[in-house]
């Protein structure tokens, strides 16, 4: 399943984070419409080459030529790692609220976002993350909790109007973020980030619980160029953000524009 927002021809495609959260990266598709058409596709397989070649056909099929890449938080793993694999196919790979790309920085994600709940959240958060691994019937109802702990965490001050509404897939998430967080944790993933032959751009909140520098060092200690640009007042959503959102869509009109 594939959406599409404003005129052809679509050169911009989206990509929803997650894993699980088809249609998250809705508002985000609607923000670059106003100037350029966008394609917004569903993932909907269960491991990540399944993940890439679903993604090789909506774009084959709705797009024409080379594509920009914008994808948010796990969207923004999804795009890279389609870029290394499909380098024929993309122009240039835009990573919003990009989670970090090497084991050493994972601890500071669950320190950071803590800070930003109270202690009964901070609770419910590692107890749903427990039951997560536990259960099997409620995963999608469990996963659509953690999302809504995690989207006030993550966040400096969202705009309530602008929340986007997901189709959360527990079982989906379960499975392709097992496969992403070994394909960190054995040094692949950054292995295939470094084969990118394409430009890099990074934006990301100075506030999300994922660290810039998660991305950003570990790409240039392997001598990969890749531009950054580290938002005030934002956190991992920047199209949401009260304070960050027009210096967010001015700095990605500047982008998409080349």
């Amino acid at each position: 399943m594939v959406r599409k927002h404003g005129k052809e021809p679509y050169h911009i495609v989206v990509l929803h984070g997650g894993p699980g959260a088809a249609g998250s990266a809705f508002g985000l598709a609607r923000l670059i419409s106003k100037e350029f058409g966008v394609l917004e596709p569903m993932q909907s397989k269960y491991t990540i080459m399944e993940q890439e070649e679903e993604l090789r056909a909506q774009i084959e099929k709705h797009c024409s030529g080379k594509v920009i890449l914008a994808g948010h938080s796990w969207g923004a793993w999804l795009a890279g790692l389609f870029a290394e694999r499909f380098p024929d196919k993309v122009e240039k790979v835009i990573l919003i609220g990009c989670g970090p790309l090497e084991e050493y920085y994972v601890s500071q994600i669950g320190e950071r976002r803590k800070e930003n709940m109270s202690l009964g959240e901070a609770e419910e958060f590692d107890q749903i993350l427990r039951q997560l691994g536990e259960k099997v019937g409620e995963k999608d109802k469990y996963l659509r909790r953690l999302g809504e702990i995690c989207d006030r965490a993550d966040g400096y001050q969202e705009e309530k109007s602008l929340s986007d509404k997901a189709e959360v897939n527990g079982d989906l998430h379960e499975k392709i973020w097992k496969e992403a967080a070994r394909l960190r944790k054995s040094g692949k993933l950054l292995e295939r980030f470094g084969r990118i032959s394409c430009p890099l751009v990074l934006i990301q909140g100075a506030v999300d619980p994922h660290p810039p520098e998660g991305v950003i060092r570990p790409l240039r200690d392997r001598n990969v160029d890749i531009k950054s640009y580290v938002l005030d007042k934002c956190g991992h959503t920047p199209w949401r953000e009260k304070y960050a959102r027009e210096e967010f869509a001015k700095v990605l009109f500047s982008e998409l524009g080349m």
